[in-house]
Formats: C-alpha cells, sequence, structure tokens
C-alpha cells in the first residue's frame, strides 16, 4: 500500500478584504499553471482518475482496479470541464479593459464621473452635456482620445467628434482639440505598492481592523493615484484657451498667450524671475542697465513699468542722452545681461493698429502688482470696450510671476484666458499639437464662442465645498 497526497491547484487571487465595497475593477484569477517554471517547485499535476480535492487516495500496489464506463465518463467530464475553466479564465485575461466597461452604457451616479457643459458665452441655457465616466464618453466606445470639433456636413467622410461644439462653425475645425483619458479612471484603480500594502494591514493589523469602514474608505482615497485628464489642442488657428480663475493665480512662462476681452491678445516675449544660480560676470552697473531700457522704448516703442522715482529720474538723464546720441552709437546691451527680474510682453489685437510692447520691472524677494484695464488708475491701460475696467493683475511673488483676473474678489467681464498653444510654435509651417494640460474641477475652456465647462462629481470635491458651507454657517452663527 502507498499514500499519495494530490494538492489541488493553486489560484491567486487579487481580492483583498472590503474592495468590493470600494467599487474597485478586481483583477481576475490567474492559475499559476501559466507558470510552471516559477511555480514548479511546490506544484504537482494531479493526476487523471483521482480526485482534485485534498485528500488521501490509497491504493494496492499489486492490483490495478480498472474504471468502468461510468467512472471513465465522469473522469472525461472532469477532465474537460477542467480544460473549459482554464480556457475561460485565459479569454478574460485576454480581454481588453474597454470591452468590460462597455457591458454597460448607464451611469452609475455614485462613482465618480465628470460632466461635461457646452454653451455659448454669457448664455445660461445648456447647448449640450455629456458624461465621461469609465474613461468614455457615455454612449460611445473606449478611446484614450477624446475628439472635440464640429460637426460634419452630409458629404464629409471623416469621423465624427465625441463632443460637438454647435457655436462658430467657421471657426471650429472638424478635429479642434482632444481630451486625453491615458491617466482617467482606469490609471487610478490599478493596484500599486501601496495599495497592496494598505489592505495587507487588515489581515496583520489588530488595531486596523477595528476601524470603521468610513475610516478605511477615507485613507484609502489618499492612498489611491487620482484620475488625471488633459487637454491638447489640435494646432488650430483659433486657439483652445483655459480661463483664469479669479480666486486662482496662474503661473506665467515664456511664449505664454492670454485673451483679454473679445479679441485681445499679448504674449510673452522675456520673462526673468529668479535669481541666477551660475556664477557669470554679470554687468551691475545701473547706467548699463538703463541704456538697455532706453533702447527697448527708443527703438522698439516699449513702456516701461515698475522703476522706483529715484530710478526713474536717473533713467530719464540716460534716455535723453540716448535720444541725442542713437545715431552715433550702438548699445549692444540687453536686458537678460543683468541679474533683475522683469516681464517684457506685446499686444496684438486687431483694434489697435499698432503693436505695444510692456516691461515690468521688479526686485528680487519683494512683491509687485501690474494692473491691466480701461480704468485710468491701471498701469496698462487698454481702451477697448470688450476688455473691464480692471481686467487683470500681474504680480511678482516669490520671485515668480503669476496672472491674477480682476481685482480682489471681482472678476473681468469676459474673462482672462491662457492659450493652450505656445506663442513661438503658433506661426511655423508644420503644425505642432500643443503641450497636455492638466484639467480640474469647475475650468472652463474657450473655443471661439463655445464654452466647455468641466464639473468632477463624486471626487471628493463636492463633499469637500458642501463642508466647508456648512462650517463657515456655523462660524457666522
Amino acid at each position: 500500500m502507498s499514500y499519495q497526497l494530490y494538492p489541488k491547484p493553486f489560484q491567486f487571487y487579487y481580492y483583498p478584504p472590503y474592495i468590493h465595497q470600494l467599487g474597485l475593477p478586481l483583477i481576475n484569477p490567474y492559475n499559476l499553471n501559466n507558470y510552471p517554471q516559477q511555480m514548479s517547485s511546490f506544484y504537482y499535476q494531479p493526476i487523471i482518475g483521482n480526485s482534485s480535492d485534498n485528500c488521501i487516495v490509497i491504493e494496492d500496489d499489486n492490483i490495478q482496479h480498472p474504471l468502468n464506463p461510468n467512472q471513465q465518463s465522469i473522469v472525461q467530464t472532469q477532465t474537460n470541464r477542467e480544460q473549459t475553466t482554464q480556457q475561460e479564465q485565459l479569454m478574460i485575461l485576454e480581454q481588453p479593459f474597454k470591452k468590460q466597461i462597455q457591458q454597460s452604457d448607464k451611469l452609475n451616479e455614485n462613482e465618480p464621473h465628470i460632466r461635461i457643459s457646452v454653451f455659448k458665452q454669457h448664455s445660461s441655457q445648456i447647448d449640450a452635456e455629456y458624461i465621461l465616466q469609465y474613461d468614455r464618453i457615455m454612449g460611445n466606445e473606449y478611446k484614450k482620445e477624446i475628439t472635440i470639433g464640429r460637426r460634419k456636413q452630409q458629404d464629409d467622410k471623416s469621423e465624427n467628434c465625441d463632443i460637438y461644439l454647435p457655436h462658430g462653425d467657421k471657426n471650429v475645425e472638424k478635429l479642434h482639440c482632444k481630451l486625453l483619458t491615458e491617466k482617467g479612471f482606469s490609471y487610478s484603480n490599478l493596484l500599486t505598492k501601496s495599495v497592496l500594502l494598505f489592505f495587507s494591514l487588515f489581515r496583520s493589523s489588530k488595531p486596523i481592523i477595528k476601524l470603521p469602514f468610513s475610516i478605511r474608505k477615507h485613507i484609502y482615497s489618499f492612498i489611491k493615484e487620482k484620475p488625471q485628464f488633459y487637454l491638447t489642442d489640435n494646432a488650430t488657428k483659433v486657439g483652445t484657451f483655459m480661463k483664469i480663475k479669479k480666486d486662482n493665480l496662474k503661473l506665467m512662462q515664456l511664449h505664454n498667450t492670454y485673451l483679454i476681452g473679445a479679441d485681445t491678445y499679448f504674449h510673452v516675449m522675456e520673462i526673468k524671475s529668479k535669481p541666477s544660480q551660475i556664477k557669470q560676470k554679470r554687468n551691475k552697473d545701473l547706467n548699463q542697465f538703463y541704456k538697455s531700457l532706453a533702447k527697448e522704448q527708443v527703438r522698439k516703442g516699449a513702456k516701461i513699468h515698475g522703476l522706483t522715482l529715484q530710478e526713474s529720474e536717473q533713467f530719464n538723464i540716460v534716455l535723453n542722452e540716448f535720444r541725442t546720441n542713437n545715431q552715433r552709437q550702438r548699445t549692444l546691451q540687453k536686458l537678460n545681461q543683468y541679474d533683475r527680474p522683469y516681464l517684457k510682453f506685446s499686444f496684438n489685437s486687431a483694434s489697435v493698429n499698432q503693436i505695444q510692447s510692456h516691461i515690468f520691472i521688479a526686485n528680487y524677494d519683494q512683491e509687485s502688482v501690474f494692473k491691466i484695464g480701461r480704468s485710468q488708475e491701471c498701469d496698462v491701460i487698454v481702451n477697448i470696450n470688450t476688455v473691464s475696467r480692471r481686467q487683470a493683475q500681474i504680480i511678482y511673488k516669490n520671485n515668480e510671476w503669476f496672472i491674477h483676473d480682476g481685482e480682489g474678489i471681482r472678476e473681468s467681464a469676459n474673462g482672462t484666458w491662457q492659450s493652450l498653444q505656445n506663442y513661438s510654435t503658433r506661426n511655423q509651417d508644420k503644425k505642432i499639437q500643443s503641450k497636455p494640460s492638466l484639467i480640474e474641477d469647475q475650468m472652463e475652456v474657450k473655443i471661439s464662442e463655445n464654452i466647455i465647462k468641466f464639473d468632477f462629481v463624486n471626487f471628493g470635491v463636492t463633499k469637500k465645498r458642501k463642508l466647508n458651507q456648512a462650517l463657515i454657517q456655523d462660524l457666522l452663527q
């Protein structure tokens, strides 16, 4: 008599406790038979004719019991069932994620999703609304890039867009911009090392097991990857603009383009914000610095802002000398040769015949504010009806240049918008897509006369906003 132990085939499940209550798409069970090299040390294929359950099989060495027809049919059925199960598991693993999410076209309101509203500027009526959930627009197929553009005509054989823009058909292109979902919902639900470590604590740590489920879910929301969606412009003529919120400072960078009013643009031509960390020979002579400013004003028509009264007096002296000797001498000095923060931008508007340049001068570790608008109190006066009296502010703070819409808590009438396109690549012959820009909650995007608004639902933002409002009411009482 011999005694043999035949263990049941081992299967590994990514199934942490309580994960089904968190709404995570589970990774299907994977049979370790697919890894024979790694698992051969502890896995033994069961012999056909014996039970696949964990049991002790007693056999006589000298006697062989033949199987009767009923037993053969049972064994054959069991073998076919095991092969079918393995094939189904492989098919599930090979099945792409998009086919799994296409099984349901209904909105799950309890799960995170984004409401995309399309309407005309200064209009309260919503022309179209789309729901983005599971990295796709409800009713459409799964795509890594969701296209936004105008509706095609009957004779046009090009592909339809996922999101249509009804207004400004002449300016909106067929494929105007794209919404990237590569790091969206599916990327956020990946089982990372931190998530697996978090769930493993429920088996080993008794204090964590006693925590309420609401606290566990709250901790999990901080550990998991946050879904991120990006927007990119398809090198269009009109461009795609993101609105700058009145309560948020937006960092300014070289070659950025901004829109104020209806058709007034200004571009960042030169910028210097932080002190130079590389030790180089810098010209610290203020007279030479003033000569470079005088050159910008006389030859290029730039207007200088930010000088103190004492600096303005010295600059006027150098400016008069430069004008008298303008034809005799040539100055090779440039602003970037001096270690002082400055910002140079130029206006370009159909309402203004001449292009105007402005240079803002600041000091390191000091805050400076420059105002743009129709008011006479502003540093840069723009006499256009579509521009507000206090349209925007340019602030130098913490050795960085920022732009702010409106003044204080008041926002401008038509908003301040930042283009997705880079000014240096805008007028090139080759069409170059803009860099991806992160989409935020309550963000508005302007394309011609169309406004696209993104509302994040069940991302934790809405609850936080309601909690803050309730807290304010309690404090006022």
